[in-house]
């Protein structure tokens, strides 16, 4: 009787194996997103990006030169203008740093047009706009990147210090890269042994992130080849002296940053209003809509960027200007202060 209540038994014991082992790498799969597999894969990994620039060379300067518009006006321009009205919406966190915020916005006001009315040109500005553009890349991919790390875990404090070194330098590198080339092109001797050096790398980082990859790190590896496939192509291209293939690279690059800067604000507020942190009553009564009310105001914004950049392009230039310095500064603050509360 043991026996064939044995022999009865034993194969469900062992068919509930595959079962189990299953529904295991499911939960582990699901935990590799910041909020699922759709929204990552669209708006974080922006998987759609090789898509974007193959329509781009193949439609020529006409479709680049469509997609730049939306681009410039209902995508960099919203993410830029958000930043402030979040961190006015957000009270407690600015009181949590009122000084430095005070500081930060009289130089970023005053600085700028003191610039402009002395001297009536941007030249200057542009410049330092450029370098610290290049910098807030870099540290907003980065960004991103440790938050996937930290969320599946398994990462030394010293790996993490090693991994942001090298992948902020390499992204800088292409950056300015692209503005050494745009200006005196790439004869100059020892470009070449500069590029090759530095692709090595994202490929050296990409192999790692497939070598070590499990079901709650593929969202991470996917973002970080992402991010780094791009760049490396547009090393490409200007290795390659492609000025148009360079073109439709930046474009998607841009694009790049002002989507997942969308989509991890967007994460980021849902997380505050499922964890009941502390914030205004105007905040709380606007995060259950966020979808909506982020529509309406890139639509908006939009609008009146394209209308003022129409009929009072310096006004606009300057004003713009201004809130990309400000930009760059209140979201490095406002991330520095939440790795803080998270930890």
């Amino acid at each position: 009787m043991s026996q064939i209540t044995s022999s009865t038994y034993l194969p469900e014991t062992v068919s509930d194996q595959p079962e189990t082992v299953t529904g295991r790498f499911r939960e582990s799969l699901r935990s590799a997103w910041l909020v699922d597999l759709k929204f990552d894969l669209l708006f974080l990994v922006n998987l759609g990006w090789p898509l974007l620039v193959l329509w781009q060379w193949l439609g020529g300067l006409e479709i680049q030169s469509g997609i730049s518009f939306w681009q410039v006006y209902f995508i960099t321009t919203p993410h830029r203008w958000i930043t402030p009205a979040l961190l006015f919406l957000d009270r407690d966190r600015l009181q949590a740093n009122k000084t430095k915020y005070i500081l930060i916005t009289v130089c970023l006001l005053t600085i700028p047009l003191a610039v402009k009315i002395s001297t009536g040109a941007l030249t200057c500005l542009l410049t330092i706009d450029y370098i610290w553009n290049a910098w807030h890349f870099a540290a907003q991919h980065h960004g991103i990147y440790s938050i996937y790390g930290r969320k599946t875990g398994g990462i030394s404090p010293r790996r993490a210090r090693i991994d942001k070194w090298l992948m902020r330098t390499f992204l800088l590198y292409v950056t300015l890269r692209i503005a050494s080339w745009a200006s005196w092109g790439s004869a100059t001797p020892g470009w070449s042994l500069l590029d090759s050096l530095f692709a090595t790398i994202p490929v050296g980082m990409m192999l790692r992130e497939f070598w070590q990859l499990r079901a709650e790190t593929v969202g991470r590896c996917l973002y970080f080849t992402s991010v780094m496939t791009l760049y490396l192509s547009m090393l490409g291209a200007v290795v390659a002296r492609n000025p148009m293939l360079l073109l439709v690279l930046t474009t998607a690059s841009a694009l790049f940053h002002s989507i997942e800067y969308l989509a991890i604000v967007s994460w980021a507020v849902d997380r505050t209003g499922k964890s009941g942190q502390s914030t205004t009553e105007l905040f709380k009564r606007l995060m259950p809509r966020w979808g909506i009310i982020l529509a309406v105001f890139i639509v908006i914004l939009g609008m009146g960027a394209w209308l003022m950049e129409t009929h009072l392009m310096e006004l606009w230039l300057t004003a713009n200007l201004i809130m990309a310095f400000l930009h760059y500064a209140y979201d490095g603050l406002i991330w520095k202060s939440r790795r803080a509360v998270t930890a």
